[in-house]
């Protein structure tokens, strides 16, 4: 943005992964999934930058409607191939694919029209879920065909020698019949494994609402360690102080109670502990830079700064601020999981 020719802000638009997305990804590689392309219309150096975080065995980027088209019939000449898609652009690749997938609720018309499954809420990771439930289904399908089959041959085997009546023959074959149909009944129910009482979405929200509280703070963390670049001095040494006291009441406050409190209360809804260990390790990082940064505050020379212990005190400052959100990310992806269930 410029006034009268001289720039005075600029304004930076940016490509966010889902929260959700790499679960995702994990989640269909323990399905099986032995390879997951991203195919979008976007720019290469965007598209490249969203892929490398996650782990995806390729990316083609600046792709038309009909090259995604031509990319699925290049994935179906060597599997069977599940798209997934919400735009316009997406609808005829979803129409290709072997099954096209669209997420429902905000995607285009077009693209729901066109697959053949409709994820209705915005979670990607349902498809994960759909991929799960739908080889449960067939798994049980095929059980029922095979041992509803292999029962009437029996059945029919014994009433070809006079064992059974035609009477008892049709109530022999009622009973297998009951037994297909209830064992068929096994799909409204989830797996064993997969029974587990989900984290209140209130709860989750609650959650997530700290953490916006939290951004502001570490907003704050960023403008010092940027104001510290050409500080005076004096008012680095004032700077320096201000971060600490963010640090010591805030951040490390914050982090404390999220250990004490909160992960005691979602472990009751993750049975296999999901990622809890690797957030509790990265508090332990955040208290010992909070450490750090205390020691260089209490130490420093606010009459005579030290120019060295001031750029040391910028890069703890920097190294907490980018911990520390890339931390709460990481615990939003764990909420979500303890949501999930």
């Amino acid at each position: 943005m410029a006034v009268e020719g001289k720039i005075i802000g600029a304004l930076l638009l940016g490509d966010e992964i889902r929260r959700d997305a790499p679960r995702t990804v994990q989640a269909l590689r323990n399905l099986g999934i032995s390879r997951i392309v991203m195919l979008t219309g976007d720019r290469a150096d965007a598209a490249e930058t969203i892929g490398s975080a996650m782990d995806l065995d390729a990316v083609l980027a600046d792709r038309s409607a009909a090259d995604k088209v031509e990319a699925v019939a290049s994935e179906q000449a060597l599997h069977p191939t599940v798209m997934i898609g919400d735009g316009i652009n997406d609808a005829p690749a979803l129409a290709a694919a072997d099954v096209g997938i669209a997420m429902g609720a905000r995607g285009a018309s077009a693209s729901s029209e066109a697959a053949d499954v409709v994820i209705l809420v915005d979670r990607i990771d349902r498809v994960a879920s759909a991929v799960q439930i739908a080889r449960r289904t067939r798994m049980i399908a095929l059980q029922s065909i095979v041992v509803g089959l292999g029962l009437s041959g029996v059945a029919m085997g014994f009433a070809a020698f006079g064992w059974l009546s035609p009477v008892q023959g049709a109530l022999t074959q009622e009973a297998i019949d009951v037994a297909v149909i209830l064992n068929a009944l096994r799909t409204l129910v989830p797996a064993r494994g997969q029974r587990s009482r989900g984290m209140a979405p209130t709860t989750f929200q609650t959650l997530l609402d700290d953490h916006v509280t939290l951004d502001a703070v570490l907003d704050r963390l960023r403008a010092i360690a940027d104001a510290l670049d050409n500080a005076p001095p004096q008012n680095a040494t004032a700077l320096i102080l201000d971060a600490n006291k963010i640090v010591r009441e805030q951040i490390v406050a914050h982090e404390r109670e999220d250990e004490t409190q909160l992960y005691p209360r979602v472990r009751a809804f993750l049975p296999d502990g999901h990622g809890l260990a690797a957030m509790s390790r990265g508090h332990r990082e955040i208290h010992h830079l909070a450490r750090l940064l205390d020691r260089i505050a209490t130490t420093h020379d606010a009459d005579d700064p030290d120019p060295y212990l001031i750029r040391d005190a910028q890069h703890v400052i920097e190294s907490l601020e980018t911990l520390v959100r890339i931390h709460n990310a990481q615990e939003e992806d764990i909420y979500q999981h303890a949501v999930a269930g």
